[in-house]
C-alpha cells in the first residue's frame, strides 16, 4: 500500500513537472537516496528524488475497537492501521544545474500545496486508497544537520512532507461475537 500510494504521488508530481517546465520528461524518481553500504542509489543526476524517511503510527486513531455488521452477525476484524509517511524531496542536480534544481524544487513545493489532499472521490486513486493528505515538516537547521547525517549523505536542497493517514487494512476476522438481546 504505501508503494502504491508513493508511485500515485510521484506519477502526479511529474505529470505536474511535465506541463510546468519545457523539460517534457521525468523529472521525479521515487528511490532511497543511499545504498545500504552508503553509495549513492540514484544514477540519473538533475533528478528529483522522492524518498521516505520514517513511517508512523497515527496517533489519534490508533488501538480503535474494530466490530461491524455483516448480515445478522457482529464480526470483530483487526483494526486498521493508520499510518503517516514521511517523505523527503531532494534536488539532486549537478553543480553548474543547481538553479534549475531549485527551481524544480519549488515547483515541487508548489505542487503539494496545490494538492495538499487527493481524494478518490474527485481523482483516480489506487485501489485500496481513499484519501491521502499532505503537510510541510519544518526541522530548524540543527535537527536537519543531524536528520541528514542520520541518513548517511550530504545534504542537497530539500523538504519534508508528512503524508497522512494512509490504512492498512486486512479484512481479517478474528471472531464473530454473539449479539445480546433484551428479552423484554
Amino acid at each position: 500500500m504505501i508503494a502504491k500510494a508513493l508511485n500515485f504521488v510521484t506519477n502526479e508530481l511529474n505529470s505536474f513537472l511535465e506541463r510546468n517546465t519545457p523539460a517534457r520528461k521525468t523529472m521525479a524518481k521515487l528511490s532511497g537516496l543511499v545504498t545500504p553500504d552508503g553509495g549513492v542509489s540514484v544514477a540519473e543526476n538533475n533528478t528529483l528524488v522522492i524518498s521516505v524517511v520514517n513511517i508512523a503510527e497515527e496517533a489519534s486513531v490508533a488501538n480503535q475497537p474494530h466490530i461491524t455488521r455483516q448480515q445478522n452477525d457482529l464480526v470483530k476484524k483487526a483494526p486498521p492501521v493508520y499510518l503517516n509517511i514521511y517523505i523527503l524531496v531532494s534536488a539532486l542536480f549537478n553543480e553548474d544545474q543547481y538553479a534549475r534544481g531549485l527551481e524544480w524544487l519549488s515547483l515541487a513545493i508548489g505542487f503539494f500545496q496545490q494538492n495538499a489532499h487527493f481524494n478518490a472521490a474527485h481523482v483516480a486513486m489506487p485501489l485500496g486508497i481513499d484519501k491521502l493528505s499532505f503537510e510541510l515538516v519544518n526541522l530548524d537547521v540543527d535537527n536537519m544537520s543531524r536528520f541528514w547525517g542520520a541518513l548517511g549523505a550530504r545534504y542537497q536542497p530539500s523538504v519534508i512532507y508528512k503524508m497522512r493517514m494512509l490504512t492498512i487494512n486486512s479484512e481479517a476476522i478474528e471472531g464473530i461475537l454473539p449479539e445480546f438481546k433484551d428479552t423484554n
